[in-house]
């Protein structure tokens, strides 16, 4: 089975495809926007170009995207414009080249400022910036009956990587500060919190349907199951990391919510693992792997 990947160049694209290389089933095309001569598999495009490859898969697993944090920051109006450029050069290469299904990471940004204290799927956006616009309009595309393919939109929080250069999402900024024995401020920290997930998480559910022949098209939550409060998410980092980090918290009128995944239980049958496993998880293997 031949899968693309995009976004590659990214800490998201690139985790999923060394997952997946290890099972020999699947044959990897890797698309980015730099040059890598130490791939094979890895084929340089700019998806704001029409799309012109070899390589033609069955499966398409689309991470690139352009966002408030990347190169080209607060052009907000250059961001909408560039991932729905990028969104329709992919739907036109998918429909002329027969792909069958396409995993789009889309976000739960794509609510905006939302008031409600559950995220469900059928909730009407709420003064959206133009990225949120973007991946919201994205996955109307993507989801268009005329399409050859089939597609699965997933609404994921801050993905947590092993990647602490930067500082999102905002768990991985914390951790930082916890690992690093800094005081850490938190807000509301007695507020239930699921609004995390990890690429393990995202590439076990992709895994469930790429030998199903027919899988249905549409819109789904992805993010951790069993919300805790994020206090204990903070002493769960700070007892794994053995951080002497004093945390205080504050009170705000800033609304917090816990994302729902019952439409995709409901539909697949699919339980994401639970908040605290993943975070579990996370922090284990960046001290396997010398990150701190």
């Amino acid at each position: 089975m031949k899968i693309l990947i995009t976004g590659t160049n990214g800490e998201v694209g690139k985790e999923i495809a060394n997952i997946l290389a290890k099972n020999k089933k699947y044959t990897l095309g890797l698309l980015g926007n730099k040059k890598n001569k130490k791939k094979s598999n890895y084929f340089k495009q700019n998806l704001l170009k029409p799309i012109k490859l070899k390589f033609k898969p069955q499966i398409i697993i689309h991470c690139a995207a352009k966002h408030p944090n990347s190169k080209i920051g607060s052009d907000m109006k250059n961001i909408y414009l560039t991932n729905i450029k990028i969104t329709k050069n992919l739907i036109n290469f998918a429909n002329k080249n027969n792909v069958k299904k396409i995993f789009f990471l889309s976000s739960i940004a794509v609510y905006g400022q939302t008031r409600n204290a559950i995220i469900i799927e059928n909730q009407k956006p709420f003064e959206q910036n133009l990225y949120e616009k973007s991946k919201f309009v994205s996955e109307k595309l993507f989801c268009k009956k005329k399409n050859k393919f089939q597609t699965l939109c997933l609404r994921i929080p801050g993905v947590f990587t092993a990647n602490l250069k930067k500082d999102y999402p905002l768990i991985t900024k914390i951790l930082k500060k916890i690992k690093s024995n800094e005081k850490v401020e938190v807000y509301n920290s007695n507020k239930k919190f699921n609004n995390v997930v990890d690429v393990l998480e995202i590439t076990n559910f992709i895994n469930y349907f790429l030998n199903k022949k027919r899988m249905q098209s549409g819109v789904y939550n992805f993010s951790a199951s069993r919300p805790i409060k994020f206090i204990n998410v903070i002493k769960t980092i700070k007892k794994l990391f053995k951080s002497k980090s004093i945390v205080t918290n504050k009170i705000s009128d800033k609304k917090t919510f816990i994302i729902s995944n019952n439409k995709i239980f409901k539909k697949f049958n699919f339980r994401t693992s639970e908040t605290k496993k993943i975070i579990v998880r996370c922090c284990k293997n960046i001290i396997k792997n010398n990150k701190v």
